[in-house]
């Protein structure tokens, strides 16, 4: 003959496991977060200039990542010099038209390191949570293929 023993928990309600919430992330990801900016800051760009900033800037938020801070502060003044002497070039055309564009990208990146990140030129870009963050809520929906243009 077999004797079955009851397990410990027979006859009471199964447990259920209910997972912990998600800690909040200290970082928005290697790219940050960028996102185009509410319509009422203060200053806007063009649409081409947007899209092409919302391409650009967390491309250039990853680069700095492996950066140390002295070799940031020099990237940094890199940029500012580069937008200084040739930030005409940037909006109108020139011989430093693609260097001076880059270097505006960059610029936003090292901005974008700052408590609640940056807003200019169309674009809100961050690397760490933040309260009001125009990133946070579904008010700003991607444009619709039909919406798309010559970019």
């Amino acid at each position: 003959m077999t004797t079955a023993i009851p397990s410990a928990g027979a006859g009471k309600e199964p447990v259920q496991h209910v997972p912990a919430p998600e800690p909040t992330p200290d970082t928005h990801g290697p790219f940050g977060r960028v996102v185009t900016a509410p319509e009422d800051s203060p200053t806007s760009a063009s649409a081409t200039w947007v899209t092409w900033l919302l391409f650009m800037v967390p491309l250039c938020i990853a680069e700095l990542r492996g950066l140390s801070e002295p070799e940031i502060e020099r990237a940094s003044a890199r940029a500012a010099d580069l937008i200084a002497s040739h930030g005409d070039d940037a909006q109108y055309g020139g011989h430093h038209q693609r260097s001076a564009r880059t270097a505006i990208a960059q610029g936003l990146a090292v901005l974008a390191r700052a408590d609640g990140g940056v807003t200019a030129l169309g674009i809100h870009a961050c690397v760490r949570p933040h309260a009001d963050c125009p990133g946070t809520s579904p008010a700003h929906p991607s444009p619709s293929k039909h919406e798309e243009r010559d970019v």
